[in-house]
């Protein structure tokens, strides 16, 4: 594992794989750093607390925490991380953004309810003074890039926020896009494919961090994540400089390079694999 980069950008991989148990892959979550500070963590999958600890990261000075969405290898690794930033000395409370929900699937603000409200699973926290989660919740109907404010502004050197909606089946979901200091990155977390929002959000940037969970759409699941082609079709649109695949699953991990030859069918810029540890200094 590597330490975050002492770029002004930069993006740490702890976990590039999905929901299922691999030696080498943890489920989704990324650190992005400015010159070397943990700012960002994207997602919190299975995982991510022990990734955090092998990098030397401290969970205490995070800015805040960014969700994709709910599903549990995106998110169930949270609690660990939230407990040990208050461990490890935080007395203020973490912002943690996530989408707004839709029909019977809860929005952001209604899980850290359940969670860690005065009535939720991990109500203790509470008894905390000065420390807590501060739910901002992310329209998961976004068809444009919005803003989210984090309650971070005075905070340097500074980080902009935004998100778009992506379609994920049932789960509301949205992309985010993280820039500082003339560079920018983008984490699409999971979507079904071929995206507009996720072009208009991704437009020009230094880093796109993509999913392809599987090979093809034709297994199981496979109408919940993009074929390798529709990939290359979003970075290509996008005019990204860098295209990372990432949240692999064991199909795709018996398919690697089939993929990366359908990615590059569509997309002639540069196409990483991503690996837990992988370090990426940003533009």
């Amino acid at each position: 594992m590597e330490r975050p980069a002492t770029a002004p950008l930069a993006l740490t991989v702890l976990g590039s794989g999905g929901p299922f148990t691999h030696p080498q892959r943890a489920s989704a979550g990324y650190l992005v750093s400015t010159d070397g500070r943990p700012r960002l963590l994207v997602d919190a999958g299975g995982g991510t607390f022990e990734r955090l600890g092998r990098i030397g990261a401290d969970p205490a000075v995070l800015d805040a925490v960014l969700l994709t969405h709910t599903h549990i290898d995106h998110s169930g690794g949270l609690p660990p991380v939230v407990f040990a930033a208050f461990m490890q000395g935080r007395t203020e409370a973490l912002p943690v953004a996530g989408p707004s929900g839709r029909d019977d699937q809860p929005g952001w603000r209604r899980v850290c309810e359940l969670l860690f409200g005065p009535e939720g699973a991990w109500r203790y926290l509470h008894s905390f003074e000065g420390f807590g989660i501060e739910a901002v919740e992310v329209p998961e109907d976004a068809s444009a890039p919005v803003a989210v404010a984090l309650g971070t502004d005075n905070v340097e050197p500074a980080l902009e926020v935004t998100a778009v909606g992506v379609a994920h089946g049932m789960m509301p979901a949205v992309a985010y896009r993280i820039a500082s200091q003339g560079h920018s990155l983008v984490v699409s977390g999971d979507l079904e494919g071929e995206s507009p929002s996720l072009v208009a959000l991704a437009r020009g940037c230094d880093v796109l961090v993509h999913d392809q969970s599987l090979p093809r759409r034709d297994i199981e699941h496979g109408h919940l994540h993009p074929p390798p082609e529709a990939t290359g079709a979003n970075a290509a649109a996008a005019q990204v400089r860098k295209l990372v695949l990432t949240h692999l699953m064991p199909p795709a991990e018996r398919e690697l390079d089939t993929i990366v030859n359908k990615v590059a069918s569509r997309y002639d810029g540069q196409i990483d694999v991503a690996y837990d540890g992988m370090t990426i200094a940003v533009g």
